[in-house]
């Protein structure tokens, strides 16, 4: 596929599919639940915010030799920034920022000591010229008219070993001509009006990094007894991913563990209720209409939550979040949440000796209270606040179940996949096809044969 505008890239990061796993937290044997979140897109790297597009000056010779000399210097200084942060030079990263911002000098320079230990393969800024926020009385009084710029910034950068392309987050930082010489003067002037760039972990603190096979953990120094933790138990979930669903995956897995459920919020740019999850799955989606080209897959855990669970839990939990990054690429749009989050779940509990009274403890009690569920879960039962999520979550994975129980595992990866082959189909126009052509059923049969599974095993 032929690279994204820069527009586009920096858009993608905003439709990011966040697939979480909500605890019991009660069960801290470890018993677990999913969701899937979808963002909608966002308007792209300037938001709601006005825009401008900077026009051809007309006939004024010297207004655009001063915006060419602009462009050339906010370009040299972006790239030599980014040169720094591969070269470990921090005097050079720091060079082209504003003498008179020394507090973006001191957060410039804690995001440089918080890379130390990241394994970079790319870091560069891509600068779109011909698009800037608009001129603004404020700035115009603060930096004098005509002597700053905000253009679009995007940050790509890539993990080596494990980002097969970078990952773009949009950048709102202005520059401001001092002395006949462009610098960098800020990141934070457009954050009232909802503009702020994209978080990454070492933009919330520093880093450490914790490897064990092909998994690569990153977190706070002060937890990394927790991140060993994780970093074992992930190269265990590999494996077991593996033996499911086959080979062919990416399996250098990134892992990162925020330092608090607050941090993770602003990782996933949400304002959610956190407190079920004790991790999540994300990616950078990327793609024109009928594409589905994910990108920069992440496990994020929600150090609190994740900290409560037994081994066996922390265990189950991380190897249904390996799926989702294993499975990712065969998730397209027309993947429902109950399969998507039923497979991971399936796939989390395969092999686990816990009896279905305790992994399926909170539909066990609606079973037995007389409320059998009449069809599989909607979408919209995975959202975070869904007082019945657990139950969602225990419907999905024992609909999966009973699909394999029927049909086999391999007959269940082959309906998968045909549901993820599908695109601009309805899910449930795409779960149907995929059931008659690979499974010989219908929608309606698995209903009434997964119906009385739960009965049977749960009632």
């Amino acid at each position: 596929m032929p690279p994204l505008p820069l527009r586009e890239l920096a858009r993608s990061r905003r439709a990011t599919w966040l697939v979480a796993v909500a605890v019991a937290l009660q069960l801290l044997a470890g018993v677990g639940a999913a969701v899937l979140v979808e963002d909608p897109p966002a308007a792209g790297p300037l938001g709601t915010a006005p825009q401008a597009r900077v026009a051809p000056p007309a006939a004024d010779p010297q207004r655009l030799e001063s915006r060419e000399r602009r462009e050339t210097e906010v370009r040299a200084l972006l790239e030599a920034r980014g040169a720094a942060v591969l070269a470990r030079d921090e005097a050079a990263f720091l060079a082209g920022i504003d003498p008179a911002a020394p507090e973006l000098r001191e957060r410039q320079a804690a995001l440089f000591a918080a890379l130390a230990e990241v394994p970079l393969s790319t870091w560069r800024y891509a600068l779109d010229p011909t698009r800037a926020r608009p001129s603004d009385a404020v700035l115009d009084r603060e930096y004098g008219a005509d002597r700053w710029w905000a253009p679009d910034v995007v940050l790509e950068h890539a993990l080596a070993g494990y980002d097969e392309r970078p990952t773009a987050d949009a950048q709102y930082v202005t520059f401001v001509e001092r002395e006949g010489r462009w610098w960098l003067a800020a990141d934070d002037d457009f954050a009232a009006i909802g503009l702020e760039a994209d978080r990454q972990v070492w933009d919330q603190g520093p880093v450490v990094a914790v490897r064990q096979d092909d998994v690569l953990v990153l977190g706070r120094p002060s937890d990394e007894q927790l991140l060993r933790n994780v970093a074992a138990l992930a190269a265990q979930a590999v494996p077991r991913v593996t033996d499911v669903w086959g080979e062919a995956w990416r399996r250098g897995l990134v892992v990162l563990v925020p330092g608090s459920s607050e941090e993770l919020s602003e990782l996933l740019d949400s304002d959610g209720a956190l407190d079920q999850i004790a991790a999540v799955a994300t990616a950078e989606l990327s793609g024109g209409a009928g594409e589905f080209d994910p990108s920069g897959d992440r496990v994020v855990v929600n150090p609190g939550p994740f900290a409560r669970l037994g081994q066996l839990g922390r265990q189950v939990v991380l190897t249904h979040e390996v799926t989702h990054v294993a499975t990712r690429r065969a998730t397209g749009p027309s993947v429902p949440a109950w399969l998507a989050e039923g497979f991971a779940d399936y796939v989390g509990y395969r092999g686990v000796e816990l009896p279905l009274a305790l992994s399926a403890r909170e539909l066990r009690a609606d079973l037995q209270a007389g409320q059998l569920p009449d069809r599989l879960p909607l979408d919209s039962a995975f959202d975070g606040g869904n007082p019945a999520l657990a139950q969602a979550y225990e419907q999905s994975w024992l609909a999966v179940r009973h699909l394999v129980e029927v049909h086999g595992e391999q007959a269940v990866l082959r309906f998968y996949r045909a549901v993820g082959a599908l695109r601009d189909v309805d899910p449930s126009v795409a779960v149907e096809q995929a059931l008659a052509a690979e499974l010989g059923t219908t929608t309606a049969q698995l209903t009434e044969g997964w119906r009385a599974a739960l009965q049977r095993d749960l009632g």
